[in-house]
């Protein structure tokens, strides 16, 4: 079933099928009642039962037709607040990034080599995206590490990641 809730094409396709049950009901309904009053006829205990329960029915589908577009509405709108909080995050993070690199006076090649290892990129694949040595990259690194006031890449990670937490709660970093 939550599969179902996280495909839009499958719910989509419940709801016409919850749409046309409807239809169906209302339409048998309604005409059973017309044929009723047109004949001038009763009806006995089991068709009575059996026309409240499809009354029931219709009234059933009709809310739950009703509950599910409202429900889909309200999901949409959620998904789209959170992608423009997203958003928002990413480039008050992006800004975040940017301040520290010139805080601490990071050379054109530092700032490069610190957005890679904050993406997880390991020395050497590094070094070979930059086009440079393995030592260069090692060196680059103790130099951003050394300017940020860390020891490490965990170190290093974590003070963005503290960081970025503050600002998506709300708080302004230092």
């Amino acid at each position: 079933m939550q599969n179902i809730v996280k495909n839009a094409q499958a719910l989509a396709i419940l709801l016409a099928g919850m749409v046309l049950s409807f239809l169906f009901f209302f339409q048998d309904v309604v005409v059973d009642l017309r044929d009723h009053f047109a004949s001038g006829q009763g009806y006995s205990d089991g068709e009575l039962i059996h026309l409240v329960f499809e009354a029931i029915a219709v009234i059933v589908l009709l809310f739950g037709i009703l509950a599910m577009r409202q429900y889909t509405a309200m999901l949409t709108a959620e998904n789209e607040r959170k992608k423009t909080q997203l958003s928002a995050l990413k480039e008050d993070f992006d800004d975040l990034i940017v301040r520290r690199f010139e805080q601490w006076g990071l050379t054109g090649a530092e700032r490069d080599v610190a957005l890679l290892l904050l993406r997880g990129l390991n020395t050497a694949d590094i070094a070979k995206m930059r086009s440079t040595s393995v030592g260069t990259v090692k060196v680059q690194s103790h130099n951003v590490f050394q300017k940020a006031g860390v020891t490490s890449r965990v170190e290093f990670m974590s003070l963005f990641m503290d960081e970025f937490i503050d600002v998506g709660l709300g708080s302004t970093p230092t």
